[in-house]
């Protein structure tokens, strides 16, 4: 078990979904939008993974698309780029990109992605680490020096390109996250 959880955003291909999940990662998420090979995609890396929860990143401003990802692909978890409330709605647990939604503004029970260089090293261990995710393209440099400071939240990575199909380097990816299981 990792002592930090570990988001992977932007998955767009079955390697990935199967990688990360067969590293035991905490959640994925995947880009959801009105192109029907979007939910189709979804469905099929649904189908493929096990044991980790699946988050829709989607324009939540389209109210159509909103209600479709709830319906259909009803996710464990929703991306936003806006603050809206979806109480009532769906019991998908909220992440807020706080490149777009500020900190301050976001609910006391949703997750937080936060943009490692945009906040300072002294703020770091004042963030909930049970609500939040520093996302960066890491090191190991850059992860082991924080990982130091006794940082305790969440990890953000990010989906890559295959090299051909079904073929990447996770060479990185795989030390990134051995630093993580402490």
């Amino acid at each position: 078990m990792y002592r930090n959880q570990i988001l992977v955003r932007n998955i767009k291909h079955l390697t990935d979904a199967r990688y990360f999940a067969a590293m035991g990662v905490d959640w994925m998420s995947m880009e959801l939008n009105n192109d029907p090979t979007s939910f189709m995609r979804w469905h099929t890396f649904k189908d493929w993974v096990e044991g980790v929860k699946l988050a829709a990143e989607i324009d939540a401003v389209d109210e159509m698309l909103l209600s479709k990802t709830i319906i259909d692909a009803r996710p464990d978890g929703v991306i936003l780029t806006q603050l809206i409330d979806l109480e009532g709605i769906s019991d998908a647990e909220l992440f807020f990109d706080t490149q777009y939604v500020n900190l301050d503004k976001c609910p006391n029970d949703s997750f937080s992605i936060i943009h490692f260089d945009e906040i300072e090293a002294d703020q770091i261990l004042e963030l909930n680490p049970a609500t939040t995710f520093l996302q960066h393209d890491w090191t190991l440099d850059v992860l082991d020096k924080l990982l130091g400071l006794g940082y305790m939240g969440g990890i953000c990575f990010t989906g890559g390109d295959e090299d051909a199909t079904g073929m990447r380097d996770y060479e990185l990816t795989d030390k990134l996250i051995e630093r993580l299981m402490g």
